[in-house]
């Protein structure tokens, strides 16, 4: 799969890059080998990960850890570009990464680690990247993997979420369009969907939304009143009152910290 790979950081235990996937269309690439332990952290858009006959979707949330000598594939969620930060091991320091697992992580865990990569692109981070994933991980919950007659309904589900929630300026959506695309009644995806992420559809879509407008800051946006909008918030102060109780900082102190 075409990529470009840009060097954060390099030190003599790890080495941060921003890998931008590029793929002509949603089907999965061929298989890879991971050549030393790596993590996989959320920039931009959406991949699916399969291995060892399970998958994980790296969203604008989630965390995936990835052994030496693991085969993996994986497959865009939407024809555009994809970015991610991966945080690779070196050469017998294996044990700086944690063990392979996948992670929800909260909306104030992404804003901490986005304006990390960006003081670091800067050469302006002075904290260790080793403790800022190990503080952020050891907050986050593992995800479970998901298994069962269910399984395909919440898969559905999350995929319709993370592109329509990347769709800026996508009409309107409701929790009802998400069950439609799951193929299932809005009671019944509920309930598999609470069973096997942990989060209520509202909150997952609550933390997709904060996620795309970290992004979109970082990205230059200057209008948070038409930001707010498009991610579905009823007004600008919705959207900053969600910020301050998700991450602890305004939409626009955050937008200053990821551009400074």
């Amino acid at each position: 799969m075409p990529q470009d790979r840009t060097l954060l950081q390099q030190t003599t235990t790890l080495k941060v890059e921003r890998v931008v996937l590029h793929a002509p269309s949603a089907q999965w690439s061929p298989s890879y080998e991971v050549a030393s332990p790596r993590l996989v952290l959320p920039a931009s858009g959406a991949t699916e990960f399969r291995m060892a006959g399970q998958s994980v979707l790296l969203d604008g949330l989630t965390a995936l850890s990835l052994p030496t000598g693991l085969l993996y594939q994986m497959k865009p969620c939407a024809d555009a570009a994809r970015a991610s930060i991966v945080v690779s091991a070196q050469p017998g320091a294996g044990h700086a990464l944690p063990s392979p697992d996948a992670w929800a992580l909260s909306p104030r865990a992404v804003w901490l680690l986005r304006r990390h990569w960006c003081a670091m692109a800067l050469g302006k981070s002075g904290e260790s990247t080793q403790a800022l994933l190990q503080t952020v991980l050891q907050q986050a919950p593992p995800i479970t993997r998901i298994q069962g007659r269910s399984a395909p309904a919440v898969q559905r589900a999350q995929r319709f979420m993370v592109a329509r929630t990347a769709a800026a300026g996508f009409a309107p959506w409701t929790l009802n369009d998400v069950a439609d695309a799951a193929c299932c009644s809005l009671f019944h995806l509920a309930r598999s969907f609470r069973k096997h992420t942990g989060l209520s559809l509202h909150g997952y879509r609550q933390r997709l939304r904060l996620a795309a407008a970290l992004q979109r800051l970082e990205e230059g946006e200057r209008d948070i009143a038409a930001l707010a909008h498009e991610l579905g918030y009823s007004s600008q102060s919705h959207l900053g009152a969600a910020f301050v109780r998700g991450l602890g900082v305004t939409p626009a102190q955050a937008r200053r910290e990821l551009a400074a």
